[in-house]
C-alpha cells in the first residue's frame, strides 16, 4: 500500500477499495484482514486492489515476478511427491483463504492421529 501512496490501514484501503467495486461494499475489518492475511479476497475482489495499489493481482498472491526463481519451487518433498501430490497442492494453493484453512486443519488432524509433526510450526 505505501508503493501506491497509500497509508497501509484497514480504514484507507476499504475507502479505495469500495470507490472502485461496483458492487455491495465491503467493511473496514474485511479490509482490514485482507492486509493482515487472515482472509484472501476473492479473484474479482483482487483485481479490483490491484487497480487500487497499481499493481499486478500476481504480485499480491506470489510477491514481485523477479522474485521467483524456478529454485524456490523445490523442496525436500519433491523428491517424494508424485505428480498427483503436486497437482493436489497447486489445487490446494489457488482455494480461497478460508477453504485453505479448512483443508489445512484436515491435513493437520490426519498426521497428528498418525504422529506425524506439522509442518507449520505450531
Amino acid at each position: 500500500m505505501q508503493a501506491a501512496g497509500l497509508k497501509p490501514s484497514g480504514t484507507v484501503l476499504e475507502q479505495a477499495f469500495n470507490r472502485q467495486w461496483r458492487d455491495a461494499p465491503v467493511s473496514k475489518q474485511t479490509a482490514s484482514n485482507w492486509i493482515n492475511g487472515k482472509y484472501f479476497p476473492t479473484h474479482d475482489k483482487l483485481r479490483v486492489i490491484a487497480r487500487v495499489l497499481k499493481t499486478d493481482p500476481h504480485a499480491l498472491l506470489y510477491g514481485p515476478r523477479e522474485s521467483m526463481r524456478a529454485e524456490e519451487r523445490s523442496g525436500p518433498w519433491d523428491e517424494c511427491s508424485t505428480p498427483a501430490d503436486r497437482q493436489a497442492i497447486d489445487t490446494f494453493l489457488n482455494l480461497p483463504g478460508p477453504q485453505r484453512l479448512i483443508v489445512r486443519d484436515v491435513i493437520n488432524g490426519f498426521a497428528a492421529a498418525n504422529g506425524a509433526a506439522r509442518s507449520d510450526g505450531a
